[in-house]
C-alpha cells in the first residue's frame, strides 16, 4: 500500500509540472491593433439616470450625422453605438456627488456589420433645438486620448466635422474639438466621469455628446 501510494503521488505531481509547463508556453494574449481613431457626435434616445442604472448595463446611443472611416467605410446617421455602465451612483447621505461612467464597444454600420471599439464620453450638449447638419468644413481626426480633442495627422476617422445650428441657438453648437460639458448645468465630466451635485446625474432624451474611439482591427 505504501508502494502503491508513493507512485501516485509521484504520477500526480508529474502531471501537475507538465501542466505548469503547458501553461507557461501558451502564448499570451495580445490586444487588437488600433486601425482608427477619432470623435464623433451621437445622440441619446433613451434616459441614463444613475439613480436607475447599475454597473454593467447595456445602453445604446445613436450617430447624429454621417461620416467615413478612414478606409472610406461610411457610416450613416443613426448608426447605432453599443456600450455599457462602468459606474452607476447617487447622490446618498455623506456623498459629494452622484456619477455615471460610460463605455463603449460596437458601432453597428452597413448590412449588419459591427465595428468592435474602446470610446469614451469626450464632450456632452444639450439637445439640438432643430435637425442638426455636419459641418464637413472641419473634418479631421483625433491623434488624443480619453478627454483628448479632435486634432490632424495620423488614422482614423474622416469627416467627423462639427454640428452647426441656426444663429438663434449658438448655445447647440456642436463642435469634435470640444471636452466637457457645453451648456448644461449642474454637470461635470472629468476623465470620462459624469458628475453631479443633485440626486443623480440623468442625462434626457436627445441629449447629445462627443464620443472618442479608438477602433481595432
Amino acid at each position: 500500500m505504501n508502494r502503491f501510494g508513493i507512485r501516485f503521488v509521484g504520477v500526480l505531481l508529474a502531471a501537475t509540472l507538465c501542466h505548469g509547463q503547458a501553461s507557461s508556453a501558451a502564448p499570451a494574449q495580445t490586444m487588437p491593433a488600433v486601425t482608427g481613431h477619432g470623435a464623433f457626435p451621437v445622440r441619446i434616445t433613451k434616459t441614463l439616470d444613475s439613480s436607475k442604472l447599475k454597473e454593467g448595463d447595456s445602453i445604446e446611443v445613436e450617430t447624429t450625422g454621417s461620416f467615413k472611416l478612414a478606409d472610406g467605410t461610411l457610416v450613416q446617421k443613426g448608426s447605432k453605438l453599443e456600450g455599457k455602465v462602468v459606474s452607476s451612483k447617487s447622490r446618498a447621505k455623506g456623498d459629494a456627488d452622484s456619477e455615471l461612467t460610460l463605455s463603449f464597444d460596437k458601432l453597428n454600420i452597413a448590412n449588419g456589420k459591427q465595428l468592435s471599439l474602446k470610446g469614451n464620453v469626450q464632450a456632452v450638449f444639450p439637445p439640438a433645438e432643430e435637425p442638426t447638419v455636419p459641418n464637413m468644413a472641419n473634418a479631421g481626426t483625433s491623434a488624443g486620448g480619453s478627454g483628448a480633442g479632435a486634432g490632424s495627422g495620423g488614422v482614423g476617422l474622416t469627416n467627423n466635422g462639427t454640428e452647426r445650428q441656426s444663429s438663434t441657438s449658438p448655445q447647440a453648437v456642436m463642435n469634435m474639438n470640444a471636452t466637457g460639458v457645453q451648456g448644461v448645468h449642474d454637470l461635470e465630466l472629468e476623465h470620462g466621469v459624469l458628475s453631479s451635485n443633485g440626486k443623480q446625474v440623468k442625462l434626457g432624451s436627445g441629449v447629445r455628446m462627443v464620443v472618442h474611439v479608438d477602433i481595432f482591427g
